[in-house]
């Protein structure tokens, strides 16, 4: 067989002509590809170094107000014990000068003496019960408290 049937003479085959470039192969020459500018990073890491510290400077913060208040709660907690044990003390105080035998005491230094038979008064201002004089030196019921004895 002869090859001049295998060609279509309506459709030639292209064979490369001069006017095309020829393909080259990749060289080892670098090539200038375009890089963003330094500026964005620097200002990116610039805030995040800036909301970093703005961060650790509340949080410092924070902590000085949080452990000054604890100091003053420790304060005020130790100051109510104190209170807590003085109204402990005044009231003791208190029930000692109410005693009964501490008023017949103070009584007597004003030279009031008991009376054996009472005697009341009304609303009207009568009196009701015998009306006499108390004899001096005379103590009924007198019983020593304790609590006077301190």
């Amino acid at each position: 067989m002869s090859s001049a049937l295998a060609f279509d003479p309506v459709h030639r085959p292209i064979v490369p002509t001069a006017s095309f470039a020829p393909e080259r192969a990749p060289s080892a020459e670098p090539v200038a590809v375009p890089r963003p500018s330094v500026r964005p990073k620097v200002l990116g890491a610039s805030v995040i170094v800036v909301g970093v510290g703005c961060v650790l400077a509340a949080q410092l913060v924070l902590s000085i107000g949080t452990a000054d208040g604890a100091f003053r709660l420790q304060s005020l907690q130790e100051r109510s014990v104190e209170l807590s044990r003085e109204q402990v003390v005044r009231t003791e105080q208190l029930q000692t000068l109410a005693a009964p035998q501490h008023l017949a005491a103070r009584a007597a230094a004003l030279g009031m003496v008991p009376q054996d038979v009472p005697a009341y008064l009304t609303r009207s201002g009568k009196v009701l019960g015998a009306r006499s004089v108390a004899a001096t030196g005379t103590s009924t019921g007198a019983v020593p408290d304790a609590l006077l004895t301190r």
